[in-house]
């Protein structure tokens, strides 16, 4: 019965062990049980921090940049359709005020014939 006992007992030591042998390697012999490098701080951490935003900085200076150039694509295009419309418009006004013309020549010559 004694034997059963310390087999037991061996056996939960063992069970320990693998355990914190299992712990060990995937945290490190010096760890503090942090897990992660973020996790437990200091220069690490705040590199890690530094570099993060660095990229999300030149992350949203080249979606704005490529946000202007589209802005002042779209800008050119709109200028452009205006001054496409504006001829239009000004030719709109010719004919205009050539049928006037012509509707008062067509009177003249129907009052003459009166």
């Amino acid at each position: 019965m004694a034997s059963l006992m310390r087999l037991s007992a061996l056996r939960s030591a063992t069970m320990a062990r693998g355990f914190r042998t299992a712990a060990v390697l995937r945290d490190g012999p010096f760890s503090s049980g942090g897990g992660h490098v973020s996790d437990t701080g200091g220069k690490f951490k705040e590199r890690e921090q530094a570099m993060e935003e660095a990229y999300f900085r030149k992350q949203t200076a080249e979606q704005l940049k490529a946000l202007r150039e589209y802005m002042e694509q779209k800008k050119k295009s709109s200028e452009m359709l205006i001054a496409e419309h504006e001829e239009e418009i000004r030719k709109h006004k010719e004919a205009i005020l050539d049928l006037h013309d012509d509707m008062e020549q067509v009177s003249k010559v129907h009052d003459d014939k009166k």
